[in-house]
Order: C-alpha cells, then sequence, then structure tokens
C-alpha cells in the first residue's frame, strides 16, 4: 500500500512520464531530490518528513529537476553501445582487448593472451549478462586486494563493498557505512578505480562536497586533479551493458590468432 506522501506526490501536476520513487532515509535530515541514470527520480526524505513540505518543494523545483531529467536522459542515449560479435573491444584495466566467441559446451568468460573470450551458447542476452559477471568479480577481487590499504590511508575503518549497476554514478556510499562500485570501473586503469574508490572513502569522513572533502582527497590520492581529468575524459567512453541486437549471427568472422 502506498504512503501519504507517496500518494500526495502521485497527485500533483508533474511532466508526464516522469517516474517517481520515494525512499525513506533515517540519517537524512532534509529533502533530497536525486535523478538516475534512467532519467527516474527519487526523493530521498527523512523519517520525520512533512509531506507538504515535500510536495511544494518538489513543485518549485519542476523546472531544474526537468532539465536534469532530459539530460540523464540523453546521456543514456549516447551510451556506447556493444555487439557480441567476434572483433569487438572491451576494456580491463585500462587496456584493450577483442572479443573471441567460443561454441563450448560449460565455457567461461576469460582473458586468453589479447583476447575476451566469451561462450555463445545461450545467445546475446545471457552473453551481455556473462560479461557484466565477469567484471562484477573481477572488481570484486580488485577491491578485496586494495580496500583495506586504502581506507588505512584514509582513516576510515575497512567498509563492506559491493559490486552493482549503478547507472551512470561509479560510486556511492551507504548510509550504513558500506560502499558500492559501478562493476563498469573495471574497464579504468588502476589509478582510476583507486581514485573512484577513495571518493567515496573519503565520504566516510566527509558526507558533502566540502572544502574539508577536497582536503582530505588531496591528501589521499596523489595527482588528484590531473587524475579527474582523465577520469571526466574517459568515462564517457566506458560500456555499461548496453548492446546491439541484430538478425546477423553472433560470430561474425574467425579472428586470426
Amino acid at each position: 500500500m502506498s504512503s501519504p506522501l507517496e500518494r500526495a506526490v502521485s497527485a500533483l501536476p508533474l511532466p508526464p512520464g516522469w517516474r517517481i520513487r520515494v525512499q525513506i532515509r533515517p540519517r537524512r535530515r532534509t529533502l533530497g531530490i536525486e535523478v538516475a541514470s534512467d532519467g527516474s527520480v527519487l526523493l530521498a526524505v527523512p523519517v520525520d518528513a512533512d509531506v507538504e513540505e515535500v510536495t511544494e518543494t518538489l513543485l518549485s523545483n519542476v523546472d531544474r529537476v526537468a532539465r536534469a531529467v532530459r539530460r540523464r536522459v540523453a546521456e543514456g542515449a549516447e551510451q556506447p553501445v556493444k555487439e557480441l560479435v567476434d572483433g569487438e573491444h572491451f576494456s580491463y584495466l585500462g587496456r584493450s582487448y577483442r572479443l573471441r566467441l567460443r561454441e563450448e559446451p560449460k565455457a567461461r568468460v576469460r582473458l586468453v593472451g589479447g583476447w575476451l573470450e566469451l561462450p555463445v551458447n545461450e545467445g546475446v542476452p545471457v552473453g551481455k549478462q556473462a560479461i557484466i559477471d565477469w567484471y562484477t568479480t573481477r572488481c570484486l577481487r580488485w577491491c578485496k586486494e586494495h580496500v583495506s590499504a586504502l581506507a588505512s590511508r584514509a582513516g576510515v575503518p575497512v567498509p563492506a563493498v559491493k559490486v552493482l549497476d549503478l547507472g551512470n554514478r561509479w560510486g556511492e556510499r551507504r548510509a550504513d557505512g558500506s560502499i558500492n562500485l559501478h562493476w563498469a570501473v573495471m574497464q579504468m586503469s588502476s589509478p582510476l578505480i583507486e581514485l573512484v574508490l577513495a571518493h567515496e572513502l573519503t565520504h566516510l569522513r566527509t558526507a558533502r562536497h566540502s572544502v574539508a572533502f577536497k582536503e582530505q582527497l588531496t591528501m589521499l590520492v596523489p595527482g588528484l586533479e590531473s587524475l579527474e581529468r582523465q577520469l571526466a575524459a574517459e568515462e564517457k567512453a566506458a560500456w555499461r551493458g548496453h548492446v546491439r541486437v541484430t538478425a546477423r549471427p553472433l560470430i561474425r568472422s574467425r579472428c586470426s590468432t
């Protein structure tokens, strides 16, 4: 059953097509309006949120939120799209690998030399998820090897880390002190992955992007500004799971080794 706040929000004269979720966050003191990578709108509200105040705030910010929704939708439309065919390129830790499809039972995604090998027994949807799962496993392994040392340098307890699809976000700090990372970050080089993780670890000490936050992050990440520019330049090319399904066979040609 929907809450009084959800019913009040659904009754507002908002732009058609908006998808709005209401999420109660016990540690919040004020209303937060977030626009996800798919263009949906999240209202992050404290436990004691006043329904009238929330609805008035949302209405007063309709134009700003609408611009953010249009921007997010446009960004999603411009994201790189891969074809799961021989020769397609996938990045891992800053290096590019060519896809090689294998018609073998019980095969698994793996790196072999300069190739990323993918079993094709189940077709495109399963193949896409198999690659995402491979990135996810590699990201968890990378974090296990690096998070303790980085957390120690940041002066925070070692957090639990989950690897998820975060849309256009590389990472996020959770209210319980854990951290989420996007599986797609594994396409970047290690220094850029460390930057993303360091950013979220710093948020465990300082919630907002304040002067103190920037100072702490600068101490934690040598060459911070250069790495931030590099990340901004490279993130648009990062694959986040979009695939093109065509009528052509998955195996376009056999690439010579």
